[in-house]
């Protein structure tokens, strides 16, 4: 899979957690391990951030607690 494709599909993933849980507050790690867990697509925590930070971006997330947390 293509990073491209990878981090859409993360990005979609993390969507589609806050669209069930929409005050979830977490980690890019725990993004990664828990709100990602049930995904079919395997990534890592460095693929994690990289589109944690095109969501921040584009104003999809908010970092939270100096950075090292993201919302909606």
């Amino acid at each position: 899979m293509k990073l491209h494709d990878l981090h859409n599909e993360v990005q979609a993933g993390i969507l589609d957690y806050l669209a069930v849980h929409p005050n979830a507050m977490g980690s890019v790690e725990h993004i990664s391990n828990d709100w990602l867990a049930d995904e079919k697509f395997e990534h890592n925590v460095a693929q994690v951030q990289s589109a944690v930070d095109i969501m921040v971006n584009r104003g999809e997330l908010v970092p939270r607690l100096g950075g090292d947390f993201y919302s909606q």
